[in-house]
């Protein structure tokens, strides 16, 4: 209780005793009051006494952006600027979602020698947080008294998805751009996979010329190489409340969004122009960019993506293709909600975009909440059949599609589905 409150209670106490002795002239009442009343003459020197807490206090963390799972060191120091106190207490309060794995963040004890400091290592789930101020206790020489204030230590601590390294993913887009990448564009030219011969004309590089073709049909034939390209990649990560499921600590939208995080970086290392759209309670829009800038503002994006429920987007018909260009390769991250969700990617299909679906599947976690019967046995199954045939349509109208159990790493789904279709390298 703070020493002011305990001082107008003991003083109220004291007199309130007095006054009833005096009116009713009952010495036993003014014997009671004199306890009261020292008490309170007694922390009310105390706390004129007690100098204001003047202590400085340094809160240092290793790096203020970090994935999640990773552990962050963090350094209180402080050291007394004035009077020497007999004893302070600090306490860093830290914010809801980021818990401490090792050390404490207080500290009570005497700060009349030098300065000194506490460390301990938190982590944190995916999110921004702004961090509480210190708070400061000092209290006098026999404890009577103390001062409270508030250490304004402004600090913003950052956790993004974690990225997980993904096996080469091979692209084709109908339409790429003019710079060299890593993508084939389907273009002969200068390159490293054969794409075709033709006649020679004049101007052509006499290094390209077929000799054996030549000696052969007696013309000159130039051998020609598919081009590699950079390619339009924009990410799609399905924030709608009703596509997701939760089953105990595993949510199926931090699973997307963490595979979202890893494609996103996967195809900026191969050099794409790659962008973000995150569909839900609003259009959240990463501009198409490329670079490690890129990674980072997509993964600050990722960080503050939350689910909703909106009507506007119930299905994925709202998606806004104008943004995305023409031709360009499309990745959406979501589990799918029915037919109509399959309708709308067959269209985005007919208009000319390459399109690559990672599709979470949280049936295995659904069974492991669930006690074993022939209820259960049955449900699981239709569900399979319904999950099978939608995926089994979007295979049908050219879409990649990625079924990720999520009871394994994405890299594992990735891989099967390359090696599936003899596409890994």
């Amino acid at each position: 209780m703070p020493t002011q409150w305990r001082f107008f209670i003991t003083s109220g106490l004291g007199l309130s005793l007095a006054l009833v002795g005096v009116v009713f002239r009952l010495a036993p009442f003014l014997v009671l009051s004199i306890p009261a009343f020292v008490y309170s003459g007694a922390l009310l020197v105390s706390l004129l006494l007690l100098p204001d807490p003047s202590v400085e206090i340094v809160r240092r963390f290793d790096r203020v952006r970090f994935s999640e799972g990773d552990a962050v060191l963090a350094k209180l120091a402080f050291r007394s600027q004035g009077a020497p106190s007999a004893f302070v207490g600090i306490c860093d309060v830290l914010p809801s979602g980021v818990a401490v794995v090792d050390g404490e963040t207080s500290y009570l004890g005497d700060l009349a020698g030098p300065s000194s400091e506490i460390t301990y290592s938190i982590k944190a789930t995916r999110g921004e947080y702004g961090l509480a101020p210190i708070r400061l206790t000092v209290w006098s020489r026999f404890g009577m008294a103390m001062r409270q204030s508030v250490g304004e230590l402004p600090e913003t601590l950052r956790c993004v998805p974690k990225v997980e390294p993904l096996p080469r993913i091979p692209i084709h887009p109908r339409r790429t751009r003019a710079f060299a990448g890593p993508v084939r564009a389907n273009i002969g030219g200068t390159g490293m996979d054969f794409f075709g011969s033709r006649a020679y004309v004049p101007g052509d590089d006499v290094r390209r010329i077929n000799w054996r073709a030549y000696a052969l049909r007696d013309e000159l034939v130039v051998t020609e190489f598919e081009q590699e390209r950079i390619a339009d990649v924009n990410l799609i990560l399905d924030a709608r409340a009703r596509a997701h499921t939760q089953v105990g600590d595993s949510f199926t939208f931090d699973h997307a969004t963490q595979a979202t995080a890893s494609l996103a970086s996967h195809f900026i290392e191969q050099g794409n122009n790659v962008g973000l759209l995150i569909y839900g309670d609003y259009l959240n829009w990463v501009f198409p960019a490329l670079g490690r800038g890129q990674t980072e503002r997509i993964l600050d994006a990722l960080s503050h993506a939350n689910i909703a429920d909106k009507k506007a987007f119930e299905d994925l018909r709202q998606i806004p293709a104008r943004l995305f260009p023409a031709h360009s390769q499309l990745v959406l991250v979501s589990p799918l909600v029915g037919e109509s969700d399959v309708e709308i990617l067959a269209l985005l299909r007919a208009r000319g975009y390459s399109l690559m679906l990672v599709c979470p599947d949280s049936l295995p976690l659904e069974r492991r909440a669930h006690p074993e019967s022939t209820a259960s046995k049955l449900a699981t199954r239709i569900l399979r059949l319904e999950r099978a045939i939608f995926l089994e349509s979007l295979a049908q109208f050219g879409v990649k599609v990625v079924d990720w159990p999520l009871d394994e790493p994405l890299a594992v789904a990735v891989q099967q589905v390359t090696r599936r279709r003899g596409e890994s390298r």
